[in-house]
């Protein structure tokens, strides 16, 4: 059984040696090392709404990113690393040291506004809360029924 285990991780290091354009997809279940929940584990949020449970408060400012994130960015130091597409909005890839320009948050950052005109962002510290192609900046992150971000979307599809 062992065995099996350590063919698959030569596999996977081998594929990632020989890959041209290594594209990397990410979810809710990266942060949780970092103190996060995800969303349908079994301590989750959906599932404790599920079963009439309170859900745990998510502080993003108080976690750190961790070893998945920094070998995610090890691959990026590498120039392995193509493209990074995550679906969390807990600003850890872009703290870890991965590259604006090789990442897509499809679901937004929770750190972030965004142009609901331009679709440009900004960080929210910068206490703005115009444009500077004179549209409204509002949250960046994507609720339930709301439109993915256009760019990040287009790149995502592309690589």
């Amino acid at each position: 059984m062992l065995s099996e285990f350590y063919w698959r991780i030569d596999t996977l290091a081998q594929w990632i040696f020989e890959a041209k354009h290594l594209v990397v997809f990410t979810g809710a279940g990266i942060s949780t090392e970092s103190g996060l929940p995800d969303f349908r584990g079994p301590d989750g949020i959906w599932t404790r709404q599920a079963k009439g449970l309170p859900t745990k408060p998510r502080d993003f400012s108080s976690v750190e990113p961790n070893a998945s994130h920094l070998a995610i960015v090890e691959l990026q130091k590498l120039g392995k690393l193509s493209f990074l597409i995550s679906q969390n909005v807990d600003n850890l890839h872009l703290r870890s040291g991965i590259r604006p320009d090789l990442l897509a948050e499809l679901h937004g950052n929770v750190t972030k506004l965004r142009c609901t005109r331009c679709e440009a962002q900004v960080d929210k510290s910068a206490n703005m809360d115009k444009c500077s192609c004179g549209g409204r900046l509002a949250s960046s992150v994507v609720d339930f029924g709301q439109s993915l971000p256009q760019k990040e979307l287009a790149d995502s599809y592309w690589h």
